[in-house]
């Protein structure tokens, strides 16, 4: 059974989540706790889930992944066996940043980090639209990045 978040727990959690490399001995300076207490914590926060992992954010610009494609996936079937195959198939894809089923227009919207548009079409022609459910497909390709990976407002 998860317990509540204290305000320490949100402090600790604020301060993972602007860096997530802060030593304890930083971070339980700046909650007024033991550097054990806090570490204590974050370990029961990772159990409960509410920590789920950690992560670098990269550009992908200087990786080759300059192209960010917004992609909303309908599919023509809405039982709980396509969504799900579709959501396994759609989280096995490299490309694939981020994939949400969704209420609304659509079922699926895509995060898909790609080089260019030549291998958007590729990977949507080969991984995306060959599923025989996938009724529609509408793609909006990122501009610019204004906020992104923000951390949650606590």
């Amino acid at each position: 059974m998860r317990q509540a978040l204290d305000k320490t727990d949100l402090a600790i959690l604020n301060l993972l989540q602007k860096d997530a490399r802060l030593e304890l001995a930083v971070i339980a300076r700046q909650v007024f706790k033991s550097p054990s207490s806090v570490s204590e914590r974050i370990r029961k926060m990772q159990e409960q889930g509410v920590i789920r992992g950690y992560v670098a954010i990269v550009d992908g610009e200087k990786v080759g992944k300059a192209l960010l494609a917004v992609t909303h996936v309908s599919l023509s079937v809405h039982t709980k066996d396509a969504l799900d195959d579709f959501r396994l198939q759609a989280s096995a894809i490299p490309e694939v940043a981020m994939c949400l089923h969704v209420s609304g227009p659509c079922d699926f919207i895509l995060h898909i980090a790609v080089s260019c548009t030549e291998a958007y079409y590729q990977l949507l022609m080969e991984k995306i639209c060959c599923n025989p459910k996938v009724s529609h497909v509408d793609t909006c390709f990122v501009l610019m990045a204004c906020k992104a990976g923000a951390p949650f407002a606590l």
